[in-house]
């Protein structure tokens, strides 16, 4: 889920961009379909505010999804596959170098800009292909500060799917936990759904039923932001006990 807050300040920044990008007759965005993950259910501007641009006389072009968690028919909003009619072009995450159309304006998260090694073959694309991207890692007010970013259910997400691979991992090194009946987050219908799953790996660990041979865990969480707020918030789901880093020797030495 993309936060409304997401939602509010992206959609001041298209407005910033309609602004700086002119078109001989109207604006025209386009919102492509996430193909990245078959479990991407995301999207960038949820039906409220696409509603709020067409009548702002902004003309939208929705490609078909059947996975995205809105519907795709929204009033005033035209439902069509080919986005080349649109200068600007918004997505969530981004999108395959073959599918990007030449001589048009992006907004994605690229995950370019420290150089990534993985995504270096799409930047050389959008260079060649004489675009414009828009990365909201790089949308950021006078004092630097980011204005597009993901809330604490970026780290709730995370924190399912941290806890659900822990089992798995364990299992290959031959210890069965309570962690393996937590799923994969995209597999729960809902955040509580999730949570009760983990309250149940809770209840378990509780009864001593964590195999003795893995001894204890220690989970260190750094920064403070909205991540790590939704991942703790989650982590708490569990039984613990919180520990000063100048003692973690010593449990990881005596195990208590």
């Amino acid at each position: 889920m993309i936060l409304n807050h997401f939602k509010s300040n992206l959609l001041s920044s298209i407005r910033l961009t309609f602004l700086s990008v002119r078109f001989k007759h109207s604006y025209v965005l386009g919102l492509r379909r996430e193909d990245q993950s078959p479990w991407e259910r995301r999207t960038p501007l949820a039906p409220q505010h696409v509603r709020k641009l067409v009548k702002d006389n902004v003309k939208v072009l929705i490609q078909a999804s059947n996975r995205r968690a809105y519907p795709t028919a929204v009033s005033g909003a035209i439902v069509q596959e080919d986005l080349s009619e649109a200068s600007l072009i918004l997505g969530v995450k981004q999108p395959p170098v073959d599918l990007i159309i030449p001589n048009k304006v992006y907004t994605f998260f690229s995950h370019t800009h420290k150089a990534q090694e993985a995504n270096m073959s799409l930047l050389d694309a959008c260079i060649e292909k004489n675009i414009t991207l828009i990365d909201y890692e790089r949308i950021v007010d006078d004092d630097g500060v980011r204005l597009v970013a993901f809330g604490k259910y970026a780290g709730v997400v995370g924190m399912i799917n941290i806890l659900h691979a822990m089992g798995l991992r364990f299992l290959a090194l031959g210890h069965h936990t309570p962690f393996m009946h937590i799923g994969p987050a995209h597999n729960y219908r809902n955040n509580e759904q999730a949570r009760m799953s983990i309250r149940d790996a809770g209840y378990e660990i509780s009864l001593g039923l964590m195999p003795k041979s893995i001894g204890p865990l220690t989970i260190v969480f750094t920064g403070s932001g909205n991540v790590s707020q939704g991942a703790q918030e989650v982590f708490r789901e569990l039984p613990f006990e919180y520990v000063e880093a100048d003692a973690l020797k010593h449990v990881a030495v005596s195990g208590g």
